[in-house]
């Protein structure tokens, strides 16, 4: 692990000299669109033990009462030589302000996971939600809604460590996430996010914390923390899998 934050940390400090370097041009108006670009460092416990290193894109585009946000991880490992992992995730939100801070949304994700439990695990939903709180340096989002699961099994790559029905799931759920940031200082922002799903063949809560430190205006080094609970797990396996994550982040 020493040697991937070591590469992380070089990589941040090479990119910082050449962005102080590079010629500042004159300022315009912000684009309504934001990216960002990560590369990191992944391990995984619970019951799976690994390491890996992955890369994400995210996408926000904020246009009057609208806002979208898009993101996508890739996931690639080999062992011994082989490919012993590939998985995609990719999500997508959109919110539309209302008034008095309410908001309506709409929210997909899908997961491809080539050597995991599943071939494709996918929930849509929409719903409302309320900014609770909207600080200059500290917001709350609230929303909850109804939503339909489908999770095809991976019936070839399905073991007894898997957290798994095997059988196709097509199933109603409630969603409902609360998202926070805080910003305590110019460089540093704090975020929190719980996303609840609860269907009949399982209900899942993840919580998911961050700490993104800006080195430049552009690059900002991230560590992050996922914890995601089970309400059904085939005997004898933990109800709780944890993610560590240290990423360098490039906002384009």
């Amino acid at each position: 692990m020493a040697r991937y934050i070591l590469t992380l940390l070089l990589l941040a400090t090479t990119a910082a000299h050449a962005s102080e370097e590079s010629t500042p041009e004159a300022p315009s108006e912000p684009s309504p669109l934001t990216s960002t670009i990560g590369l990191g460092y992944q391990a995984l416990s619970g019951n799976s033990d690994s390491q890996t290193m992955n890369g994400n894109v995210a996408l926000t585009y904020t246009k009057g009462r609208y806002q979208t946000n898009a993101d996508a991880k890739f996931i690639m490992a080999k062992k011994n030589g082989q490919e012993d992992k590939r998985k995609l995730s990719t999500s997508l939100k959109s919110k539309r302000m209302i008034r008095d801070g309410y908001y309506f949304y709409g929210n997909g994700s899908y997961i491809d996971d080539r050597y995991g439990p599943y071939y494709a695990d996918s929930i849509v939903s929409t719903g409302i939600g309320y900014r609770l709180f909207s600080y200059e340096t500290f917001q709350t989002l609230v929303d909850i809604g109804p939503g339909f699961r489908h999770q095809d099994p991976n019936l070839d790559e399905i073991k007894s460590d898997s957290i798994v029905k095997q059988e196709v799931v097509n199933e109603m759920v409630l969603q409902s996430t609360i998202d926070m940031q805080w910003k305590p200082l110019k460089s540093l922002t704090l975020s929190a996010k719980f996303n609840f799903i609860s269907g009949k063949s399982n209900t899942t809560l993840e919580s998911s914390f961050n700490a993104t430190n800006a080195i430049t205006d552009n690059i900002a080094l991230n560590l992050g923390y996922t914890q995601t609970y089970y309400s059904w797990v085939p005997e004898g396996m933990k109800n709780s899998d944890t993610t560590t994550t240290i990423s360098l982040i490039y906002t384009i």
